[in-house]
């Protein structure tokens, strides 16, 4: 577990530190972090090295480049790591939705609160690399269903569709993919396709926009159970 804690304030930085350490106080192998004093040298530390980050911890009022600025660049890099602003300014929270944040936390710093973000993003990260396997001519494949951006089923085959935009073709039915995947993750909006939650960009009448780009319908049968599975996901992430 890598996770980087990027705030112009050296105090904050050490809280931060001293909480996360008592949080990993059973298996201080369980994760390393690096500590950023501005949005400049994170965003050069992630342009000129190949290793990332699970986690992100971005102050948001930090001179020159701020935390949305980097949260946008990370988001064109990695649409998975989990992004928690730090903040004195909740009413600009709604702007963290631009990015998918997963969780903010209010200055000063509580402990309890940042343990009980912390244990819902370690959540949120195990859900993600729950796995998928299916065989394609004799040969068994497996991926994270993390990686997933929808299941889309087409006469007797299911198409699995990865962030990336590699697809995967193999026979197989929906129910057994509704079987497999988790629904807090998970969920399906039309006979056809069954979306992960992650990636939904913004919901457009009927139409559930992905972060992709890729438009799919929302048939009425799917409507209020689809309504009902984005309430729990997000309060799932929030209710910390």
């Amino acid at each position: 577990m890598n996770i980087a804690i990027c705030d112009d304030n050296p105090k904050i930085i050490g809280q931060i530190e001293t909480l996360l350490l008592s949080f990993f106080e059973h298996d201080l192998n369980q994760f390393n972090y690096e500590a950023f004093l501005s949005g400049e040298s994170l965003v050069d530390h992630l342009t000129k090295e190949e290793s990332s980050f699970q986690i992100y911890l971005l102050d948001v009022e930090m001179k020159s480049l701020d935390g949305f600025e980097v949260a946008r660049f990370i988001r064109e890099r990695d649409q998975q790591a989990i992004i928690i602003f730090i903040t004195s300014h909740v009413e600009w929270m709604p702007e963290a939705f631009e990015v998918n944040a997963f969780h903010y936390l209010i200055k000063p710093i509580d402990e309890l609160k940042v343990k009980q973000v912390l244990t819902k993003a370690m959540e949120q990260l195990s859900l993600r690399k729950m796995i998928l396997q299916f065989t394609i001519q004799k040969k068994v494949y497996t991926v994270y269903l993390g990686e997933v951006e929808y299941f889309e089923s087409m006469k007797r085959k299911m198409i699995i569709h990865l962030k990336n935009g590699e697809e995967y073709e193999y026979y197989g039915t929906m129910k057994e993919v509704i079987d497999k995947v988790s629904t807090q993750l998970f969920t399906q909006i039309h006979h056809s396709f069954v979306i992960n939650m992650d990636y939904v960009q913004m919901k457009s009448g009927e139409t559930i926009v992905l972060q992709s780009g890729r438009e799919i319908a929302i048939t009425k049968k799917f409507h209020q159970s689809f309504q009902s599975a984005y309430r729990k996901y997000v309060l799932m992430r929030t209710k910390a």
